[in-house]
Order: structure tokens, then C-alpha cells, then sequence
């Protein structure tokens, strides 16, 4: 980076910076604007400046890779020629009819070794599943070298390979302007893009880590889902080492200057065009300095990290439901540099079924069972609910299956103020036996419903009328008395084989 810049320059730095900061987005057509707007301000000086340069490259391509040069396949869809949801067995099918049609031993087409190679490369990541998957969600992206998927959602898609440090592009300039002097402005637009010049870089850095989540799982009764409850989980989070205070030094020790990154605590790499991208130092993890052999902490080994058993306290809100995750703030491992805030911590809320209620959301389900006089004549059923026993009235004729709400008696909702309804499904119970009298009563009812009672009757007429109590029908009553007593026998002498 030269010594001396001239206004032009400096206005151009700043007029890019300020886009960057303002604009609601990072897309390339915003991007290309800041470019132009930098342009505009840069042409009294005498010499382009290397570093506006390598933007405007970056301007015209229109594509911005925190990687080495690598030439990712084709869309592999495409080159196939199967849709996004072929099955493997269409794509393993049109794969093997590709490569039989441009195999270069037996098409003489000088394009058709090619054409092979990219059929190839194309089945190659689709037959994997975690390919297939891989590239579904991020595209080309996902075949580059270095590349993590877990990495990738907490915006550092390479952190196998040299830029583990690297978060995103407006994150090589800071979080924007926010207060801060031109100064320190300036030493963050040149810091980030030629080493840190200027500033110390473990402060820099390291400050804006975060340590890592911790996951954990506790189990509730169902009762305690609905009412709410508190909880002490045991955890084992990173903290810092109480014997050296996190410094890692035993007592009298000093730290030494890192010899990976010079004390920068970032390491600086050239890419694409002579673009250059600082990253984090993986030796020191962003401090500038390491704890030299034989001055290491005997508590945590040089660390200044340890595991530490310690319970905490979970709130667990009325109305969660099973399979939903509490965040506990802080409660997570210390970042690695010791500087920033911890980890949360993650419970996952296991919560045991009911043996009364089946639940769906904040609603209740509830089987009431019922006699069948009840159900005929009507009456009144003991319902328990959260709050207690409360008495149902059930109508006459009430059907097998039928369904009664009773508002405001399910469980409360976690996502809005209010509980659920308690839904009363009656379930008639029909008697196995009956007695000598029930089964007079039953049969006296059954011939009056299929009109064999001599008892008066209406006509259509209006006039009543008997019907005869023949011995025909007496016969008949006779029959069918002795066969229920027939299948009640049996059904005794099966019980008691059971048994």
C-alpha cells in the first residue's frame, strides 16, 4: 500500500465505503454502482490505485469468490438433461445412455471427449446424495475446493481451506460507519486489504467472535408442558481458565508474537485478479500472539480454556410442546480468543404423552365412555381438565362418536395470549351381560320398536289399535330369549377359558 494517497483517492475510498454501508443490499448491481461512483471521484488523480483496480476487475465480472480460481461444472441438471426431482435410477438410466453416445472410443467427435468428461463430472454429483444436496442448496459453490455446508450457514462457506476467518464482504470493512472517526474508518478500509497496517489486529478481530452453542435435552411431564415449570440441566460449556484467567501463561510467563501472522492476528491472501482478502489466524485464533513452550498454564495446558461441570436453570414456558428448543442466552462456551460474548444454549423440550389427553397444539382430546342408558336418556359425565373434574351434561340420544367443545379448557399457547379447547368425544359402552330383568326390559323395548306389543298403539289415522298377542308371536319372543341366553353362555365360557 504506497505511503502517501492523494484526495482523489481518499474520496474514492470513502465514497465506496459509504455505498457499501448504506445501501439495503449487497447485490452486484449495487456493487457496480459504488464502483462507478468511485470511478467518477478517482479521475483528477495521476495514478489508478492498485486497490481500486482489483474492484473494478471484480466490478466487471460481476462474481465474487473468496477462493482460488476453480472451474466448477456445468449445472449437472443440465448437462444430464433430467429434472431437478429425476429419481437416481432416471439419472443413473440417462447417465449410462450419455456416456455410451459420446464415449471417445466409439464417437469419432473431436467434441466428444469433452462432452464425456462433463457427463461424468455431472453423474458424479448427482449419484451422491450429500452432493446432490450440497449442490441443490448452494449451487456451483459446493464443489469448490475447501467448501463446508456447516460453515456455509455461518457465512463461511471455506473454512477448511485458507479463509476461515472471512465472514462476508461488508464484513472486511466492519458492521459501517457507526460513529467512528475518519481515521479509524480509513484504517479499516486499508487494514482489511493489506495486512492491518496501521492497527492492532487482535483487537480488531477477536472482539467480534462469539463462542459456540451448546445443545442439550431435558424431559417434562405432560402436566408440566401445560402449566410451565423450571428446570436445572447439566452442562459442561468452555470457559476460561480460573488458575491463569484465560491467559493460558503459567505465573510470571509471557505471551511471544505469533509467528504465522506476525503479530497481526489476520493472515492476508491474494486471489482472483490480485484481489487480496484477510482471514483470521488459525495459529493464534485473531490475538497476535501464542504462549511459548514451557510457559503453558498447568491448569488448562497453554489453552486458557477448560470444560466446567456447572447446572443451569431452564424457564420452561406454559403451553411448550414436544420437539420445541429454549435459548438460554450465555449459557454457551467462551469464543476461543476469550474476548466477545459465549455460546446459548439449546434445550431441546422432550415431553411425555398423556394417558387422559391427546394434544394437538394448544387444543385437547379427551375419549369421555358413556353407559348406553345414558346415552339414550341422557345424564351427566365427570370430564377432568387441566384446572380440575368438571360435570358434562350429556343430551338424550346422544351418538357413539359424537363431539363436545368446552371453550377455553385447553392448554395455553406459547406463540399468543389464550389456552386451546378441550374436545369431549363420548365413546357409548355397551353392556357384555345383562340380568334377567334388563333383558325382560331390552326385549319389551325391541317389540315395541318392531311393533310386537299388544300394548295401544297410533295409526296413521289417528285411531289406536292392538295387535294381537298371538302364540305365533310368543313363539317367536320365545326363540329369540333363548338364543341371547345361548350367546351369553358362550360368551361366559369363553371368558373363563381365557382366563
Amino acid at each position: 500500500m504506497p505511503a502517501r494517497l492523494s484526495s482523489a483517492r481518499v474520496l474514492s475510498f470513502v465514497s465506496f465505503y459509504s455505498c457499501s454501508s448504506t445501501l439495503p443490499g449487497n447485490g452486484t448491481r449495487a456493487f457496480s454502482s459504488c464502483l462507478h461512483t468511485c470511478r467518477n471521484s478517482s479521475r483528477t488523480a495521476r495514478h489508478s490505485s492498485p486497490l481500486l483496480s482489483s474492484f473494478s476487475r471484480l466490478g466487471k465480472q460481476r462474481a465474487f469468490h473468496a477462493s482460488a480460481p476453480h472451474s466448477a461444472p456445468k449445472n449437472p441438471y443440465e448437462v444430464l438433461g433430467v429434472k431437478k426431482d429425476a429419481s437416481p435410477a432416471e439419472i443413473k438410466k440417462v447417465y449410462f445412455s450419455l456416456a455410451r453416445k459420446y464415449h471417445p472410443d466409439t464417437n469419432p467427435d473431436k467434441n466428444a471427449q469433452e462432452k464425456f468428461v462433463e457427463i461424468q463430472e455431472a453423474y458424479d454429483i448427482l449419484k451422491d446424495e450429500k452432493k446432490r444436496a450440497a449442490y441443490d442448496q448452494y449451487g456451483a459453490a459446493s464443489q469448490q475446493p475447501g467448501f463446508d455446508p456447516d460453515a456455509f450457514a455461518r457465512g463461511n462457506p471455506f473454512s477448511s481451506g485458507g479463509f476461515s476467518g472471512f465472514q462476508d464482504f461488508t464484513g472486511a470493512f466492519g458492521a459501517g460507519m457507526g460513529g467512528r472517526g475518519q481515521a479509524d474508518l480509513f484504517e479499516q478500509l486499508f487494514g482489511a486489504f493489506s495486512g492491518g497496517r496501521g492497527r492492532t489486529r487482535g483487537a480488531g478481530f477477536a472482539a467480534d467472535m462469539h463462542g459456540s452453542d451448546l445443545e442439550a435435552s431435558i424431559g417434562v411431564t405432560f402436566m408440566e408442558a401445560c402449566k410451565g415449570t423450571s428446570k436445572t440441566i447439566n452442562v459442561t460449556p468452555v470457559e476460561n481458565c480460573s488458575t491463569c484467567s484465560g491467559t493460558g501463561l503459567k505465573a510470571g510467563a509471557k505471551r511471544s508474537t505469533c509467528t504465522s501472522c506476525g503479530g497481526q492476528g489476520t493472515r492476508t491472501f491474494v486471489i482472483d485478479g490480485g484481489f487480496q482478502m484477510a482471514s483470521t489466524c488459525q495459529t493464534c485464533h485473531g490475538t497476535g500472539s501464542t504462549v511459548p513452550r514451557g510457559s503453558q498454564c498447568g491448569s488448562c495446558g497453554g489453552v486458557g480454556q477448560v470444560r466446567v461441570r456447572k447446572n443451569v436453570k431452564v424457564e420452561i414456558p406454559a403451553g411448550v410442546e414436544d420437539g420445541m428448543t429454549i435459548r438460554v442466552p450465555n449459557a454457551g462456551d467462551a469464543p476461543v480468543s476469550g474476548k466477545g460474548r459465549p455460546g446459548d444454549l439449546l434445550v431441546r423440550v422432550n415431553v411425555a404423552s398423556s394417558k387422559q389427553f391427546r394434544r394437538q397444539g394448544p387444543n385437547l382430546h379427551y375419549e369421555a365412555r358413556i353407559p348406553l342408558h345414558t346415552a339414550l336418556l341422557g345424564g351427566r359425565v365427570r370430564v377432568p381438565t387441566l384446572d380440575g373434574d368438571v360435570d358434562v351434561r350429556v343430551p338424550g340420544g346422544t351418538q357413539h362418536g359424537e363431539e363436545m367443545v368446552l371453550k377455553g379448557r385447553g392448554a395455553p399457547s406459547v406463540y399468543k395470549d389464550g389456552k386451546g379447547d378441550l374436545f369431549v368425544t363420548f365413546t357409548v359402552q355397551l353392556p357384555r351381560s345383562l340380568t334377567d330383568r334388563q333383558r325382560q326390559i331390552l326385549q319389551q323395548y325391541a317389540d315395541d320398536v318392531e311393533g310386537r306389543t299388544n300394548e295401544p298403539r297410533s295409526t296413521s289415522s289417528g285411531k289406536t289399535a292392538t295387535t294381537p298377542d298371538t302364540s305365533e308371536n310368543d313363539e317367536l319372543r320365545q326363540e329369540e330369549t333363548e338364543e341371547l341366553s345361548r350367546q351369553d353362555d358362550a360368551e361366559r365360557e369363553k371368558r373363563k377359558a381365557a382366563a
